[in-house]
């Protein structure tokens, strides 16, 4: 009934899908703020409420405060009423989650990506785990919404295919097809870079409340996506792994591009074990990395310091060109260890144009390692309005 309801475009249903997501922002919202919000009639709003309930897309969740009178009776939306699937595949692995519409996670899997994980072996796992999802949740295809993925890019958005994805550890994963991966779910299928739907998680967190969010992903590659107004900045083809090939040095250390400079060339996980090889002779991962710096291993805080100056010289040139009201830093060295966020937020705002004017806020990522699947499964939501 849901999707039945979500797909029809008609002039009539668009005035109840516009108060259903009135609702559903919300949470708890009674018929006199509804009827304020869409500007409609008493009548008309009794209407829209009783159809909504008596189709079961939304519930009576009760009572608010009485300004006087008998006390307003309170809607939410039924969060049973259909189900979301988001999926991040990245370098160092690939995480599917189950979501109600509330968007609260209900069931979470992730995939190591090993040299054995090639395209068919992970997309052979995702389709056991969902339909192992949908058989217990007893859901079927008429009330899943679709699936989101989120994924390194490029991307050719139109066709929903991974280009030539950076850095993968298994081979096969050039000009990769997600909707042919996935076409024995006859559901919508949207794909978009993983950067894109992080960002799509961190506006819901946040209520709203910031209409510009640059989100940056700082790990084998260097990935950023931009939500203005609640929805993704798009250029070209979508390559979420551009500000990795900002040039934030000129003339400097050659890039896996081929280029020269670029900022995946001093901040990437690659550029930082190899310089701490280089430094040491000493081969490690960057497990071993983000300990040493917690440890404070002089050879290893050097190198992350190095790392976090050069990528807040490239978040400060998207600050300048896209100006966010809210900057979200994601990447294992982010979340484990203070001293490399507050090292590239210093960095960022020391080259920011004209710093005493930006009021941009930095903050670590509110969903860690599943921000970019729940992001995509909300985008899939999204896709209905």
């Amino acid at each position: 009934m849901m999707k039945t309801f979500l797909e029809n475009d008609s002039r009539k249903n668009e005035l109840y899908k516009q108060v259903y997501r009135h609702i559903h922002k919300r949470n708890l919202v009674s018929k006199a703020d509804l009827i304020n919000l869409v500007q409609t009639k008493p009548t008309t709003m009794t209407r829209i409420l009783d159809e909504l309930l008596e189709n079961g897309l939304i519930k009576e969740g009760g009572l608010g405060p009485s300004s006087g009178g008998r006390p307003p009776i309170l809607y939410k939306i039924n969060e049973s009423a259909a189900w979301l699937i988001g999926v991040d595949i990245s370098r160092t692995e690939t995480r599917i989650v189950l979501t109600d519409l509330t968007f609260a996670i209900m069931k979470s899997h992730m995939i190591p990506m090993t040299k054995a994980h090639t395209p068919d072996v992970v997309f052979a796992e995702i389709h056991e785990v969902i339909h192992k999802w949908l058989h217990q949740y007893k859901i079927s295809f008429a009330q899943l919404l679709g699936i989101g993925v989120g994924a390194v890019g490029p991307i050719l958005r139109s066709e929903g295919t991974l280009l030539h994805p950076e850095s993968f550890l298994a081979k096969g994963w050039e000009r990769v097809s997600i909707p042919e991966q996935l076409s024995r779910f006859p559901v919508r299928i949207i794909v978009d870079n993983g950067a894109n739907s992080g960002a799509a998680s961190e506006f819901f967190v946040h209520r709203e409340m910031y209409r510009r969010i640059l989100y940056c992903i700082m790990g084998f590659g260097i990935r950023c996506g931009f939500l203005y107004e609640g929805s993704p900045f798009y250029t070209g083809k979508g390559d979420a792994s551009a500000l990795g090939h900002i040039i934030v040095k000129a003339d400097g250390k050659i890039c896996i591009c081929g280029k020269q400079g670029c900022l995946t060339a001093y901040s990437s996980y690659p550029a930082m074990l190899d310089e701490y090889k280089r430094a040491t002779g000493l081969e490690i991962d960057i497990g071993q990395l983000v300990k040493l710096v917690k440890a404070g291993d002089r050879t290893a805080l050097f190198i992350a310091k190095k790392s976090a100056y050069y990528l807040g010289v490239g978040l400060a040139n998207m600050m300048n060109a896209l100006g966010p009201d809210l900057i979200v830093l994601h990447g294992m060295l982010v979340y484990e260890t203070d001293f490399f966020f507050e090292e590239t937020v210093t960095s960022a705002r020391a080259h920011t144009f004209m710093p005493e004017t930006v009021s941009t806020l930095f903050k670590k990522g509110s969903l860690k390692e599943e921000a970019i699947a729940l992001g995509a499964a909300i985008q899939v939501y999204e896709s209905y309005f």
